[in-house]
């Protein structure tokens, strides 16, 4: 009798230790993380066979998500099977931008496909892409934006000066964010400059490439409604 009241005591005891292990007035952090969001914007005028910016913007709650594991644009045909699959890359800001043309007119179907903080979501979004003689059926409303960019002689190590004189219908565009966009042909890593303004619509910064060759620069100018760019090529010697 004496062995089972000891065996009895003790089962009482390691229970009793199970228990505060787990006080009753201690609850379990069971916080769910705050869903991820994406949204997709097209940046351009909407044309066929004219090259235009597909931005996703990431955010978790109110933060916005500048390290995704993956943002890839699905981009096809409405009533086709084939696709696209384009990769973004990290602008800052939230924002993951990729170029892409739309040879014809015609429903697209764009598809966002991120993933980031162990979650993915994939928005969507329809672009229509009207024929040439549909002039009111742009992005934006219709303005005659000029760009004209400009760069000293540029050699592979040392900084080089790149400007771009924007005009909106006819006078200089002030206040816009310009950014020099620059790759080496053949590469897909692109390399962002903000410009600065130097008054009358001009913008500008100094941009060093360390390679020689032949390189593009995307020159992107956004101001209120106004979302454009202009793709140059310069050589490095």
């Amino acid at each position: 009798m004496k062995k089972f009241y000891l065996c009895s005591a003790l089962l009482f005891m390691l229970a009793g230790c199970q228990e505060s292990e787990m006080p009753e007035d201690k609850e379990v952090n069971s916080a769910v993380p705050e869903s991820l969001e994406a949204s997709i914007v097209i940046k351009g005028k909407l044309n066929p066979g004219k090259e235009v910016i597909l931005e996703t913007t990431v955010k978790q709650g109110s933060q916005l998500v500048n390290e995704a594991d993956e943002v890839l644009l699905e981009v096809r045909k409405s009533g086709q099977d084939k696709r696209e699959m384009l990769e973004a890359k990290n602008t800052g800001s939230g924002m993951y931008q990729v170029m892409h043309t739309f040879d014809e007119q015609g429903k697209y179907i764009v598809v966002a496909h991120v993933t980031a903080k162990g979650l993915h979501v994939m928005p969507e979004k329809e672009v229509v892409i009207p024929d040439h003689e549909s002039e009111g059926a742009s992005a934006h409303p219709s303005t005659d934006l000029s760009i004209e960019f400009q760069s000293n002689p540029v050699k592979a190590g040392n900084s080089s000066s790149f400007e771009a004189t924007v005009e909106l219908d006819g006078k200089p565009l002030t206040n816009a964010d310009v950014n020099f966009e620059v790759w080496k042909e053949g590469s897909e890593e692109s390399h962002f400059t903000k410009a600065k303004e130097d008054g009358n619509g001009t913008y500008q910064n100094k941009v060093s490439l360390d390679e020689s060759g032949t390189y593009k620069v995307q020159v992107h100018v956004e101001k209120d409604e106004v979302h454009e760019h202009q793709l140059e090529t310069i050589q490095v010697n």
